[in-house]
């Protein structure tokens, strides 16, 4: 084979390598340049070579810049876009793609990938969003059935990935919730008492309400939605005229840009209104320097240029020389120098005939290390094309003179110098650090073995080695087991020396490179002999073999090390020797080193290290020492090991964070079995000139800012006051039970789930340590003042309605403690745009009980709060937090009923008796009704750092903390006040003829237990309170039969609206019929009934407190019954639920950024819809009560949504109109406006369901 070197092909190289800094998105004229899309490898080639795949992909891009430039006023636009193809599609695709070494899939801005089956992302795009309001994402993952339709429904499809590129380049929020979401729901309810569609649009979108199993939703006279995981708000496809929003109805012709503040409700519960302190999109944008001085410009043409280029992933070859005299003088003839020059030689010809494009780099070493960092490997030949420099290397080789006076080197300044160079290859292919040096290595001790070792593994650094000399000087044996390096060592050189060095080079171009090993624990600590050094680690399936022990420490005393296996015994270790830092004799660094038997028993190890001065004179009293424990992958059968990618999102068009603009949000995740690892414990250490300045908890709740989701990325905040580079290290422990980033509304709104929420797997006993995993400029650090949306804030504030007592209006309040807390307070007004436009007029609220003391982050905090009550009118509270530089953020807004029940407030008693329950008896005929239901918390089980942490672990204490604090549950059932003398419920029956009317009026009462208890009055005006308390209980006021899961009546000639919902806690949780737990409405309308019985059996998920709920309802149906039993059973999962079952429980309990308990939280999407009704002139046709769950589990409504007694004509009045009139309000005015057929924007055709949306 010829080899012509090609200098225009070396200069194209050298400019990528150039430009290898900057991979950061750039706005230059109104243009977008740098974009970087890249297929994935699990993206097979098609049979026509990807042509129509590539052709659909730029097609989209097109029409996405087009759709982009409008949004924005005609600001911005698409440049040019660099498609990236996979390594793996080797046939010719439309055009020969320009080679690269600098681009890669992990590095790319959108990723197009066939996801895994089990995705719950679907077909549908999402972005990687780094949690902060105004922030940058930090990518796009584009599924590949994505671009099916884009031939049919382009336009559609681009603004789909409109909305993905704002989330990703300007830090907003889609701003509409999900159906089943507990934290961002598709339906709230609206202070004026109806459910609503949580959206943000400048004025109504009609269309109507319509169930997944087909027909129309149930909606009743107030305008409550039952069934509402079945029920969908389908827009109409014409006679639209809402122009916003492209977060959230994107799909609709007419919608073609961003909400805006004039037009921008700031109460529903969706992302964007809850994380950007309720500013529009078009606020937030306002602020991104992409805004700055740009003005439109009309005439611009936005169709992008369009690169192919491909990265073939291959490893670059770093050659170090050591040209120092060998230590073995056999190497020193002439003879014995050619060998090593020959099977140097052989490397480049192997590559040059395989693997022509790759990298390769050449430098030399001698003597010992005397200049500063990065000075010592001595580079003679830059990293080019193999095909491009393959005869001046050999050249090099050739002309290599070995210096007969130097007689050291220090191979530890090598691998340093080495590293530096190498780990900016890590995601484009990673590296080879090729070894060839001598034995007798010298060190100064600025580099110890353990931290280096941790360095090549973390940046995809491969070290091989060939080693000679003297058999008793071996510097790089022990070292390339701890680095999962290959190493070979001969004392002399000869013709077979290099023949399995070069093989194993060859082995990793085929195969690739691959992570087989993993740091476990890597703990720097102080000891005493009175305070040994003890702790724990893990060993998971994927491990167990070369498990290392490695201690570094001082010279002098003593060192003993216990280890102790999962099963409690004493682990014998091999009684190895005693070495020093890369076996340097005089190094000052002692290292301790052990290997444990291969296939390492799973679970979790102690290990205690006992420090004994009585044989030493002059030994430190408290030195510090270095533990490191490894493992390799267990076998070659065995799952790959998880991989990580961490991040810290950096300011919108640099190369760092501009603490001016906004906070260091780091974030990582751990990919494993085609998702990411939930349920772990991570911590990040932010170091600065070797010093930890912060320990910072990154949390995956989706209840801590900035973590927006339960989803396998873990998320925290610095707030740097210092400029300069900062360097984190991670450390992860599984400890955790907790289930990804903005997601798009699918316009069939039937393929989607969860947008709070996204499954994980799970990797039991897994520990990971990562030193320096990322490295990240800090300027202009500040230590005044940040905008309120930049701090921590409370993000998942929940609600419920406990009643009215002496014009006070009571409420309970959950939220989570955010980071860098100093203090909180309660504010309240009747009017929510005080609360957020003029906080400080606000009065603050009385908490009547709890305490708002605990300010740790990640504390549950659950309190009784009191505002002054005005008849007709809702209470809308925020919690205000205090950083610890006296700056404040404010929670989203939520809000009281306008009319709960007078319940009597109690101070929660010191056990957990049953509530006490006030009836009233009339002599009356009638027919009794009892609804309860459970609220969850927000974390239903989540196991303490006592099994899975380190106690001891420096690094992981604060972790350890804020675990203890995130586990701790929900108040019990002894923390919730005593409702008495309350009426809540009123059902009345009368009848006439064989037609029977009967009218239930329900309300919200927050009552708490462990296990239900059914309490039922049959009266005239019957007053029922439902109670839930450690042992099943019932009372039965005026019933000829009553058993003790029966609600009953002396005579009902009617169809009984009852319902029983409760949910227990675990421990006290029974499937028996006499401990009621949890039913639905079931409605017999042509059935005779004597004895009306409702028997529940259920099983339902850790809740701690229960909220007795009622409503309104009314039913009109003829009745001809003898008798009339309801049974009900049912299994609640917090959660579960898909298309169809409706709220879970969790949902039940609370909504965060929606409706919980009659307190609807602000912050979500904006808008709302406006429900329907028949059109009738009259009485309304026959209609299930709105406690009817229908598909929903459990006690789904009750304590998911308020349902307050409003009067017949509110909110809605029958409309008279002729057909197709469209009655709608404007967007600016969010309050019904006098009792008219104009104030709810109603849209009635013909008998259609209808309904509008605003």
């Amino acid at each position: 084979m010829k080899i012509c070197p090609s200098r225009v092909v070396i200069l194209s190289v050298l400019m990528l390598f150039i430009g290898k800094a900057n991979f950061t998105i750039v706005l230059e004229n109104n243009g977008y340049t740098k974009i970087v899309v890249a297929i994935s490898e699990n993206v097979p080639q098609p049979p026509d070579n990807g042509v129509a795949l590539i052709n659909d992909l730029k097609a989209l891009l097109t029409e996405t810049s087009a759709v982009l430039f409008q949004a924005t006023g005609n600001r911005v636009y698409f440049k040019n876009i660099d498609i990236l193809l996979p390594p793996t599609w080797t046939k010719t695709t439309p055009s020969t793609p320009s080679l690269t070494s600098t681009h890669s899939y992990q590095l790319a801005d959108i990723r197009l990938t066939n996801e895994p089956v089990n995705s719950a992302s679907g077909s549908l795009p999402y972005t990687l969003h780094s949690g902060k309001c105004g922030v940058n994402g930090n990518f796009i993952t584009l599924p590949t059935e994505y671009l099916e339709d884009v031939a049919t429904n382009l336009k559609v499809q681009a603004k789909g990935l409109v909305q993905q590129w704002a989330q990703l380049r300007y830090g907003v929020f889609e701003e509409h919730g999900y159906p089943n979401d507990e934290l961002l729901p598709y339906f709230y309810r609206h202070p004026n008492g109806y459910d609503a569609v949580t959206s943000s649009n400048d004025t109504e979108i009609k269309g109507t309400l319509e169930k997944l199993s087909g027909g129309n939703c149930e909606v009743n006279e107030n305008g409550i939605i039952s069934d509402q995981g079945n029920c969908r708000f389908v827009p109409t496809a014409t006679e639209q005229t809402a122009t916003t929003s492209l977060m959230s109805f994107h799909w609709l012709d007419t919608v073609i840009g961003f909400s805006e503040k004039d037009k921008h409700d700031r109460r529903p519960p969706h992302r964007q209104n809850r994380l950007c302190n309720s500013k529009s999109s078009a606020e937030v944008m306002a602020n991104s320097p992409d805004f700055n001085n740009v003005p439109p410009n009309p005439g611009q043409v936005t169709t992008p240029e369009f690169q192919l280029l491909k990265n073939l992933m291959l490893p670059v070859v770093y050659v170090a020389m050591d040209t120092s005299f060998p230590a073995n003088p056999n190497n020193t003839n002439s003879q014995a120098q050619n060998l090593w020059k020959r099977g140097v030689k052989n490397l480049f010809f192997l590559l040059v005939e395989s693997y022509p494009e790759t990298l390769v780099a050449y430098s030399t070493f001698e003597n010992i290390d005397f200049g500063p960092e990065g000075s010592y490997l001595k580079e003679k030949y830059p990293l080019k094309r193999i095909a491009d420099g393959y005869y001046d290397l050999i050249a090099i080789v050739d002309n290599l003179v070995v210096s007969q006076d130097v007689l050291s080197r220090d191979v530890s300044a090598v691998i340093r110098d080495g590293e530096a160079r190498l780990r900016q290859y890590k995601d484009t292919g990673g590296s080879i650090l090729y070894l060839v040096t001598s034995t007798d290595s010298v060190t100064n001790d600025t580099v110890i073995e353990t931290d280096l070792a941790e360095r090549l593994m973390q940046n995809n650094i491969k070290l091989v080695v060939a080693e000679t000399g003297l058999s008793d000087g071996k510097s790089l044996s022990r070292f390339s087991v701890l680095s999962q390096g290959g190493y070979y060592f001969k004392p002399t050189w000869d013709s077979s020396y290099f023949t399995p060095v070069n093989n194993e080079v060859d082995n990793i171009f085929k195969n690739g490179l691959k992570t087989q090993r993993r740091i476990i624990t890597s703990r720097k600590d102080s000891i005493t002999t009175s305070t040994p050094c003890s702790g724990s680690f893990s060993i998971d399936e994927t491990l167990g073999t070369n498990t290392t022990l490695a201690l570094s420490l001082p010279k002098e005393g003593s060192f003993t090390i216990t280890l102790t296996n999962p099963s409690g015994e004493v682990v014998t270790l091999p009684n190895e020797p005693e070495v020093t830092n890369w076996n340097y004799p005089d190094s000052t660094v002692r290292l301790i080193w052990q290997k444990l038997a291969d296939d390492t028993v799973i679970g979790r190890w102690s290990y205690q290290v006992a420090y004994d001065t009585t044989s030493c004179s002059s030994c430190e009293t408290q030195p510090e020492i270095h533990l490191q424990i490894g493992s390799s992958i267990r076998s070659a059968t065995s799952p790959a090991l998880p991989t990580f990618q961490p991040w810290v999102s950096l300011t919108t068009s640099s190369g760092f964070v501009d603490i001016s603009e906004h906070p260091a949000v780091i974030q990582t995740r751990f990919e494993y079995a085609n998702s990411n690892l939930g349920g772990l414990i991570v911590t990040a250490d932010v170091i600065l000139n070797s010093v930890v300045k912060a320990s910072i908890p990154l949390f995956d709740t989706g209840l801590i800012d900035p973590d927006i989701s339960k989803d396998g990325i873990y998320s925290g905040i610095f707030y740097p006051d210092t400029d300069g580079n900062y360097k984190v290290n991670l450390y992860a422990v599984h400890g955790a039970s907790v289930k990804e980033g903005g997601r798009l509304l699918s316009p069939d709104q039937n393929s989607y789930c969860c947008g709070s929420s996204l499954p994980t797997s799970t990797l039991n006993y897994f520990q990971f340590t990562a030193r320096e995993a990322i490295a990240f400029e800090v300027r202009n650090a500040v230590t005044g003042t940040f905008p309120p949306e930049f701090l921590p804030m409370v993000s998942d504030i929940k609600a419920s309605t406990y009643g009215i007592d002496n014009n006070l209006v009571y409420a309970e309040l959950k939220w989570s403690v955010p980071s860098n807390t100093m203090s909180q307070v309660v504010k309240y007004s009747e009017d929510y745009e005080q609360l957020l436009n003029n906080f400080e007029a606000a009065l603050v609220a009385t908490i009547v009980y709890g305490s708002l003391n605990d300010i740790q982050a990640g504390t549950a905090i659950a309190v009784y709060v009191s505002a002054p009550y005005t008849t007709g009118k809702s209470v809308y509270f925020v919690v205000e937090t205090t950083a610890t530089n006296s700056q404040k953020s404010r929670s989203h807004v939520v809000w009281t009923e306008s009319n709960p029940p007078e319940n009597a407030f109690t101070t929660p008693g010191p056990t957990t008796e049953a509530p006490s329950t006030t009836t009233q008896e009339s002599t009356s005929s009638t027919t009794s009704a009892t609804t309860s239901t459970t609220e969850s918390p927000i974390i239903t089980s989540t196991s303490t750092a006592d099994s899975s942490i380190d106690s001891s672990t420096t690094q992981m204490s604060s972790t350890t903390e804020v675990l203890t604090s995130i586990a701790s549950s929900e108040p019990t059932s002894s923390d919730s006040p005593t409702p008495t003398d309350t009426t809540s419920s009123t059902v009345s029956t009368s009848t006439t003829g064989s037609t029977a009317s009967t009218s239930t009026t329900l309300d919200s009462t927050t009552i708490s237990s462990s296990t239900s208890a059914a309490t039922t009055t049959s009266t005239t005006t019957a007053s029922t309170t439902t109670a839930s308390t450690t042992t099943a209980s019932t009372t039965t006021a005026s019933t000829t039969t009553a058993s003790t899961t029966t609600a009953s009546t002396t005579t009902a000639s009617t169809t009984t609206p009852s319902t029983t919902e409760s949910v227990t806690t675990p421990s006290t949780a029974t499937t028996s019929a006499t401990t009621p737990m949890s039913s639905t409405t079931t409605e017999s309308p042509a059935s005779s009934t004597t004895d009306s019985t409702i028997s529940t059996l259920s099983t339902t998920t850790a809740s701690t407190a229960t909220d007795s709920t009622t409503e309104s309802v009314s039913v009109s149906s003829t009745l001809d019954t003898t008798d009339s039993t309801i049974s009900v059973t049912s299994t609640e999962v917090p959660g579960g639920g898909g298309d169809g079952d409706g709220l879970t429980s969790a949902e039940i309990g609370y909504i965060v950024g929606g409706v919980v308990g009659g307190i609807v939280v602000i912050g979500a999407i904006t808008g709302g819809v406006i429900l329907y009704k028949k059109k009738h002139g009259g009485g309304g046709g026959s209609m299930p009560p709105s406690t009817s769950n229908n598909g929903r589990s459990g006690p789904s409504e009750r304590a998911g949504f308020s349902n307050t007694p409003y009067p017949p004509s509110t909110p809605y009045t029958y409309n008279t109109t002729p057909a197709n009139a469209n009655n709608g309000r404007q967007v600016e005015s969010f309050e019904p406006a006098a009792q008219n057929n104009d104030r709810l924007g109603i849209t009635f055709e013909d008998e259609d369901m209808c309904m509008t949306a605003m």
